[in-house]
């Protein structure tokens, strides 16, 4: 919970949301004992009180566990699960539920190439706006080539970091099965771009799954690409480090390098190759490729120290924009960047450049 909470704490958007007092509860004053939002912003006003003392958020570890009874217990949690129900009772808390389209509004509109509409319900709190991103669904048939389109709001992309298919000209053969979380195979990545170029590639559905097109009106093999809709304000990226199967459990301690800026602009919906699927290769040599909307500077890592049967969690937070420092329960010491670019990165936070640290 700790490194969650710190990752939380140090959230720019999330700190001058909380600390400018934006937060309104609506609940009755019994039910309001219960808000995680209004615990989540004494915690902010506690935090940057400037009081050295350390602070146990004990109250809102109750509510979460309240709220999200399958993590109720003292045995250790997984980090990214505790950041999924978090966010989610936040969520649930937060001020007003609106029907508005996830991308409505100052947000495109969501279009297939079949010019269906596909709306999403969603909130307009401050997790949605900051924390929700649209993950784009390209289903082609490849007897018609028509494109079925779907677009699903996301808190998190969960990239695998077991074997996939072989790599072939430095690219990969797959992209994710199911959900937002990509599938394995042979080919095993080494750095947050070989996950999300991964991630992207097109998946051919063979004949054991077909389906039904609208088109054809009857079922036939096509492919599936997913990519990035609408980037969130905040990216988290889940490096799936453990493996768990019937009577198997493993940890991938595999080095995986991420970087200090990240450029998303490739991921995008918009950069697909229209002829054959295919994300823009990165451009890295070339200024002009890069979006500074879909640019993000890291703020926090959660790192999974010692076994998947006995581990302990830690996290790296930026406090200021060259200012690096580790949290290891209770104690907090300064960090160089570098020894945050070595460490074993299990949740990766980004937050948009266009937001400055002051």
């Amino acid at each position: 919970m700790n490194c969650i909470v710190q990752a939380l704490i140090h959230t720019p958007v999330l700190r001058d949301y909380f600390l400018a007092d934006k937060h309104v509860c609506e609940m009755k004053d019994d039910e309001a004992r219960q808000c995680l939002v209004c615990e989540m912003s004494r915690l902010f006003q506690e935090f940057y009180s400037g009081a050295r003392a350390p602070h146990i958020p004990f109250r809102l570890l109750h509510l979460v566990w309240t709220n999200a009874r399958h993590l109720a217990g003292y045995e250790q949690q997984d980090a990214h699960e505790f950041l999924i129900a978090a966010l989610d009772v936040l969520h649930r808390h937060c001020k007003g539920y609106s029907a508005n389209l996830l991308l409505s509004h100052s947000r495109p509109s969501i279009q297939g190439s079949n010019g269906t509409n596909n709306p999403i319900v969603h909130c307009n709190c401050i997790i949605d706006q900051i924390f929700t991103g649209g993950l784009q669904s390209d289903v082609t048939c490849q007897q018609c080539k028509n494109v079925s389109t779907t677009i699903d709001p996301i808190w998190d992309i969960s990239l695998d970091l077991g074997p996939g298919p072989p790599q072939s000209n430095g690219t990969t053969n797959s992209s994710p099965s199911s959900g937002y979380s990509n599938s394995p195979g042979t080919y095993e990545p080494t750095s947050l771009l070989d996950c999300l170029k991964r991630f992207t590639k097109p998946e051919h559905l063979g004949s054991s799954a077909k389906i039904k097109c609208s088109t054809c009106q009857s079922y036939q093999e096509s492919t599936k690409q997913l990519t990035m809709k609408k980037q969130p304000v905040v990216a988290c990226f889940h490096l799936k480090r453990f493996e768990h199967s019937t009577g198997y459990h493993k940890k991938i301690s595999t080095f995986v390098s991420f970087p200090d800026e990240l450029d998303m602009t490739p991921f995008m919906s918009s950069s697909r190759d229209n002829k054959n699927g295919y994300i823009n290769q990165i451009v890295q040599e070339s200024a002009k490729s890069l979006s500074c909307d879909n640019k993000y500077s890291l703020f926090a890592v959660v790192n999974h120290m010692g076994t998947i049967e006995c581990g302990h969690y830690t996290c790296y937070i930026r406090q200021h924009k060259d200012q690096w420092f580790k949290c290891d329960d209770h104690l907090i010491s300064r960090a160089s960047p570098q020894e945050v670019l070595n460490s074993e990165g299990y949740l990766l936070f980004y937050h948009k450049q266009i937001l400055e640290y002051h």
